[in-house]
């Protein structure tokens, strides 16, 4: 099981995601957390820009399908994306997961 992070600045998009992930089985139990400050270094200064980030839960064996369905739909303008390994999980909120997510 993952921790599914998928950052990005359009607020539409982190819906789309939510959606289509949603609809798709591929996700479940998705938190969004809107009008982040993100601060990253480069040219010799640091810069600030606002995101968007989303996280629910899913398999680790999705990670290519979801990756595949976000590169296919976005192209170009696919979001950072990236998954936290689950070490434990309480028992009732896994088998929510297997039910919920689809089969792999």
């Amino acid at each position: 099981m993952i921790q599914l992070h998928i950052i990005t600045s359009k607020i539409k998009q982190v819906k789309e995601i939510a959606t289509m992930l949603i609809d798709e089985k591929l996700i479940t139990d998705v938190t969004v957390l809107d009008s982040l400050t993100s601060y990253e270094g480069g040219n010799g200064r640091v810069q600030t820009t606002k995101n968007n980030l989303l996280m629910g839960r899913t398999k680790a064996m999705l990670f290519t399908s979801i990756e595949k369905l976000l590169k296919a739909k976005y192209g170009d303008d696919v979001p950072v994306i990236y998954g936290m390994p689950i070490i434990n999980m309480d028992l009732s909120h896994l088998e929510r997961l297997k039910k919920t997510v689809k089969e792999v």
